[in-house]
């Protein structure tokens, strides 16, 4: 593995026990190995400028940009490119599933929301963080300071899985209590009923907000590769079975990958960006999904 994607590898993430180290490295590792991709150039500056369109103000051309590019951009101020950003981490009881050795869904989209907070808010991004199982358990009201950061990874570094998921009520919550509109930014695994998250994302869109699912899945949950009598217990019912995997891994996967591919075309036609995530591979999948859709609403 290379360097920049080391510092974005989910265990080497789990063993900095600090979370400002977290973010710093996932980001700055990402960054460092950006150049191959087709965000060639895309630095933590990128917000800085647009190009140049007929009837602007000729006082506003980054001149010194021109002659080293010989194309006329013009210098974009804050005003016109922050955004709010609402950071929906799931804390309830099933993210707490860690499989294989990997780290839990939970530390996964801890990372995750730490990493972004710190690429919004260098960006001077109005940031929000909500943790939330069957009700939010703690809303961080959004901040453009620098120094709300550290608001953001505290409430993460010492955050706890517990409790049932109930997502249809939480994001009736969000959007019945969020007036500016911004990007949300949901990262779960999605395990609750199907329509009813679907109709708490659909009136986040109807009230103009941008929205980027991370389902965050745990790789035994995609494979299920277990080997010999094994008992399963739900996290959140408590629920028991025994069962050997293997005779049940076919019928398994093909019910999980129909799944996958309901939420990935529901939400896909509700304008909806969706993005799953396996907790065994690194984070620079996720910041590519965020930095694309920040740069479309740009």
């Amino acid at each position: 593995m290379k360097a920049s994607r080391k510092y974005l590898d989910p265990v080497f993430l789990s063993k900095l026990g600090n979370m400002d180290l977290v973010a710093r490295c996932a980001v700055e590792g990402f960054f460092s190995g950006l150049h191959p991709s087709p965000f060639h150039g895309f630095s933590v500056e990128y917000s800085d400028h647009r190009e140049y369109h007929q009837g602007d103000e000729l006082k506003f051309v980054d001149w010194k940009l021109f002659g080293r590019s010989d194309k006329l951009y013009i210098k974009q101020f804050q005003q016109e490119t922050n955004t709010t950003a609402y950071i929906l981490l799931d804390c309830s009881k099933s993210m707490s599933f860690a499989g294989g050795g990997a780290v839990s869904k939970m530390d996964y989209g801890s990372f995750l929301a730490a990493a972004l907070s710190y690429l919004m808010l260098g960006q001077s991004d109005s940031t929000s963080l909500v943790l939330f199982a069957e009700r939010v358990v703690k809303r961080i009201p959004a901040r453009s300071r620098r120094t709300h950061l550290n608001t953001i990874l505290a409430a993460l570094q010492y955050n706890k899985p517990a409790g049932q998921t109930n997502l249809a009520d939480v994001l009736r919550t969000i959007a019945e209590t969020t007036k500016r509109r911004g990007i949300v930014i949901l990262i779960s695994d999605l395990l609750d009923d199907e329509v009813d998250i679907y109709k708490g994302l659909a009136h986040l869109k109807f009230l103009k907000h941008d929205v980027i699912v991370f389902h965050t899945m745990d790789h035994q949950e995609l494979n299920l590769d277990y080997e010999g009598l094994i008992q399963f217990e739900d996290l959140e019912s408590k629920a028991k079975m025994r069962t050997f995997p293997q005779s049940l891994r076919d019928g398994y996967r093909q019910r999980v990958a129909e799944f996958l591919d309901d939420i990935e075309r529901t939400t896909g036609n509700s304008g909806i960006d969706y993005c799953l995530l396996d907790t065994s591979e690194p984070l620079d999948r996720a910041l590519v999904a965020y930095l694309a859709k920040r740069k479309r609403m740009m």
